[in-house]
């Protein structure tokens, strides 16, 4: 029966993520999960059951990885459900470290729970890095348009997650220990949290006098079309057309790698994005570009002149090969065109529009906050992508909704161009201004403030949750040795 209350718990979880955002579910998911753990006398068994918790979860949440490795990456069905469900073990190896210090909750005072919250989040922190890192499903991203909305701009995605599961252990306790204490805390957080409207901090810092006129278009071309060296003259015929019915647009910008083909100032073919644009008329799109030994996956921005960003955070195996002298046969299995790209440098080049700083992300790079180099109030965050890859599944939607959450840290306007979907634009709230759906063509004009103050986060990261973790250890440790020595 346990196994069916896990499975139940890992069902919840996955649920409380876009597109279907039962945001409330996360916290069932973590009170059934306590419950289940309670039950389990042995370490071992609870390290087992946390394994487990992940694996399920991730394989509701994240199964449309193996929908890429087949249609795009020539991996028969079998196949690519075992490389998936390699993956998934390994970004849940790191949960399974909270059932090495996890004890019954029922028991525990305010500080066990803290600290049962805080090892949480350390696991999450550690599949952020673990061999590159896959910050996918994290608790706190459950939770944009929610009660929690004035937590992000100040402490960030962690400390909400951090919350999150604090709340729920104090709830679980309350259920089984029928404390006042714990009941009261818990009846007034889910007042709140059911009952109170989003909180949204400095909605009158925007200076609306700054501002820019921009376009986004998403061209709805998969893979299979791009791909076909035929189809190159008639795609990029669309993407001028775009730029000459939008010249009234301070910044028109497109997708991710329109075409898989390395861009050379040389090549006639982009002769349009040249001539078409200005310092205030500009583009930002996503192309291959390649420096004299390595290609890079690149932001290119066309205005007076051309400038570059390159991808820093690449996905493994996708677009690089990890230790790729050893592992070049997988690789080869994948079939996917230029996977060995080269990571960019650290020190980038900023790029900028006037007086517009542009914060680049890349794809993959909007799930890395640490990234994202806020440093002015005059700025606004590009996102361009290709979640074209993985077709109609719930990736799309989740990273929307990544993106909405690092609009809500930084305190600044995300626009978000894809090839297939889904594009936005969304305010420095995390909403949604407006957007493209999935496996649709189509624009989006609109005039974009740009002004806006620097968030606390932006300026500090995540000190706070860090400070927080290592305060909610070093009391567990007191507690530890207080009740010892009594």
């Amino acid at each position: 029966m346990s196994f069916f209350y896990l499975f139940l718990s890992g069902l919840a979880y996955s649920l409380a993520f876009a597109p279907y955002d039962y945001k409330f579910l996360i916290i069932v998911s973590f009170i059934t999960l306590f419950y289940v753990l309670d039950g389990i006398s042995t370490k071992k068994n609870r390290l087992l059951y946390l394994f487990l918790f992940s694996i399920i979860f991730h394989l509701f949440g994240i199964s449309w990885i193996s929908h890429s490795l087949t249609t795009f990456g020539s991996m028969a069905d079998i196949s690519s459900f075992v490389v998936t469900l390699i993956i998934i073990i390994i970004v849940s190896l790191p949960y399974a470290l909270v059932g090495l210090f996890y004890k019954k909750i029922y028991k525990y005072n305010f500080i066990n729970l803290m600290f049962i919250a805080a090892i949480f989040i350390v696991a999450e922190y550690i599949k952020s890095f673990i061999f590159g890192g896959f910050p996918w499903l994290l608790v706190g991203y459950s939770q944009n348009e929610s009660v929690f909305n004035f937590i992000y701009p100040i402490f960030g995605n962690y400390a909400v997650g951090y919350l999150i599961i604090l709340f729920s252990g104090i709830i679980y306790r309350a259920i089984r220990s029928k404390s006042i204490s714990y009941l009261t805390t818990s009846f007034f957080f889910l007042f709140v949290y059911f009952f109170d409207q989003p909180v949204n901090l400095n909605e009158e810092n925007i200076n609306q006098s700054n501002s820019i006129a921009i376009t986004i278009y998403q061209p709805n071309i998969y893979p299979n079309e791009a791909y076909e060296k035929i189809n190159h003259s008639k795609i990029i015929a669309r993407y001028n057309q775009i730029l000459q019915d939008n010249r009234s647009s301070n910044l028109v910008i497109f997708p991710e790698t329109i075409l898989p083909i390395v861009f050379d100032k040389k090549n006639s073919l982009f002769d349009k994005f040249q001539s078409l644009t200005s310092d205030s008329n500009a583009l930002v799109t996503g192309l291959f570009t390649k420096d004299n030994k390595h290609y890079f996956n690149s932001m290119v921005l066309f205005s007076n002149s051309i400038d570059y960003y390159d991808k820093r955070k690449l996905v493994p195996f996708g677009e690089y090969t990890p230790w790729y002298d050893l592992l070049i046969g997988l690789s080869n299995l994948l079939e996917i065109p230029l996977s060995n790209l080269h990571h960019g440098k650290d020190n980038k080049k900023e790029l900028s529009i006037g007086n517009v700083n542009i914060l680049p992300m890349i794809c993959f790079e909007s799930a890395f906050p640490r990234l994202i180099d806020s440093r002015s109030e005059n700025e606004i965050i590009i996102n361009i992508s290709n979640d074209s890859w993985f077709g109609k599944t719930l990736a799309p939607h989740q990273h929307l909704q990544i993106n909405q959450i690092r609009a809500l840290e930084f305190n600044r306007y995300i626009l978000r161009a894809t090839n297939t979907g889904i594009s936005a634009v969304i305010d420095n709230k995390g909403r949604l201004i407006d957007h493209i759906e999935n496996d649709t063509v189509g624009t989006i004009n609109a005039q974009i403030p740009t002004a806006m103050r620097l968030s606390f986060y932006s300026q500090y990261g995540d000190i706070f949750i860090l400070m927080l973790i290592f305060l909610s250890l070093t009391l567990r440790g007191f507690n530890r040795i207080s009740d010892h020595y009594e």
